[in-house]
């Protein structure tokens, strides 16, 4: 007897890559380090019950309708791979970087987000990093072949202009580090990007792999205990039907490592250091929530039309070592004070990683007292307060702004 065919789960990995256009499926460009993976299609049969005259009340035929997909993941937070699924979710992502100090030039003319090139004063070789503009409309990219005798045109290799840049704003060769800072998208339609997601198992044929294009997350969660975990994370998102991969993918993982949670640090009315640091909360959670709907229309296919990105909000939760009454009082006088959790690895330059929580104003709404344990504790759940402080550069209101530094970049 030959030897069942048999599929280990110890095999599995998970790839990820920024779409172009919403639904259709692109290869991964990077493997994003989970430990839980949960996918599920989830195809709609409509049922046929009309009378016939018989003594039954099952359909009498099953006939095919929508299909979507869904899919649970999570596990440490790798700073070079959140970044995927902040973007999901939230949309804006100004980026910064570390100048190089040689070869600095500025625009030559305006230019529109959505470009594919830049009009500049001096020339940049083929292949470098620059930063374009500064602060929250910045942004990085990789530069293709120039043309031009001045001013000179610079492609942008595989990706398009975020925001608008006005001209003369500085254009700087870069490197690693860099940051990226995460806020609520409010420009254009409001639609962030959306990412294929492509699950090596193994069952599916030749290639072993199941993409879920168009993904869509409708939340985000972190958490920490200072004891016991890592940063962890984990999400929910919504994507088009399943499609098996026709080549084989190849995992790529990262050698950056996760950071444990006692590394936090927490500031309440003011950043997490000096007189606002907080040195007695245990453990916690962020989370964002986004409003989806996938729209179908007659339009002779059983995929969605979009998936369709609502609003954001975002709450948390602390847990406190009673020093004094603080975290009640921020219920009882409905204080709203800032926060603000920051998580670094203690790593300088490329090998850096910090992220860093920004919160202008929430609403302490639920407060408890524990006094079953060693020590007097809190718990306090707290609401975001939307702020024009957290916004990036598509304006508006954000509730939250979340800053990662690694050295990745293309999320």
């Amino acid at each position: 007897m030959p030897t069942p065919t048999t599929y280990a789960p110890a095999k599995q990995f998970v790839g990820i890559a920024p779409e172009t256009t919403q639904g259709t499926p692109v290869a991964m460009t990077a493997t994003i380090l989970v430990n839980e993976f949960k996918p599920k299609d989830q195809p709609k049969f409509l049922e046929d019950k009309s009378w016939r005259g018989s003594m039954a009340t099952d359909s009498f035929a099953q006939i095919a309708g929508v299909k979507a997909a869904e899919f649970d993941l999570g596990g440490p937070v790798y700073g070079d791979g959140i970044g995927y699924f902040l973007r999901n979710v939230l949309g804006d992502m100004a980026t910064t970087a570390t100048a190089t100090g040689t070869g600095a030039t500025t625009l030559a003319a305006s230019a529109a987000a959505g470009a594919s090139s830049i009009s500049c004063v001096a020339t940049i070789p083929n292949g470098t990093i620059v930063q374009i503009g500064t602060g929250a409309t910045a942004e990085v990219a990789t530069t293709g072949t120039p043309s031009g005798s001045g001013p000179y045109t610079i492609p942008l290799t595989g990706t398009t202009l975020q925001y608008s840049h006005a001209s003369a704003q500085a254009v700087a060769p870069s490197t690693g580090p860099y940051t990226q800072a995460h806020s609520l998208l409010n420009s254009g339609t409001g639609q962030p990007i959306t990412h294929t997601l492509t699950h090596f198992l193994g069952p599916t044929p030749t290639s072993g792999a199941r993409q879920y294009p168009g993904a869509c997350f409708s939340e985000v969660s972190f958490k920490w205990n200072a004891e016991s975990e890592l940063l962890t994370w984990s999400g929910k998102a919504q994507s088009y039907p399943s499609v098996a991969l026709g080549a084989a993918p190849v995992s790529n993982p990262s050698t950056i490592l996760p950071v444990a949670s006692w590394r936090m640090t927490a500031g309440i009315g003011g950043p997490a250091a000096g007189g606002t640091l907080v040195n007695t909360i245990t453990d916690g959670e962020i989370t964002i929530k986004r409003e989806l709907n996938p729209y179908y229309t007659t339009t002779g296919v059983q995929s969605p039309y979009i998936i369709q990105r609502g609003g954001v909000s975002v709450e948390g939760k602390l847990n406190f070592i009673a020093s004094d009454e603080s975290p009640l009082l921020y219920m009882l006088n409905n204080t709203q004070p800032q926060l603000q959790m920051v998580i670094d690895n203690g790593l300088t330059g490329v090998n850096r990683i910090a992220i860093q929580f920004d919160v202008a104003t929430a609403a302490f709404t639920d407060v408890d007292p524990d006094g079953t344990k060693a020590a007097v504790e809190y718990g306090g759940t707290w609401t975001s307060v939307l702020s024009t402080t957290n916004a990036g550069g598509s304006g508006g209101y954000s509730p939250i702004k979340i800053s990662v530094t690694n050295n990745a970049t293309g999320f």
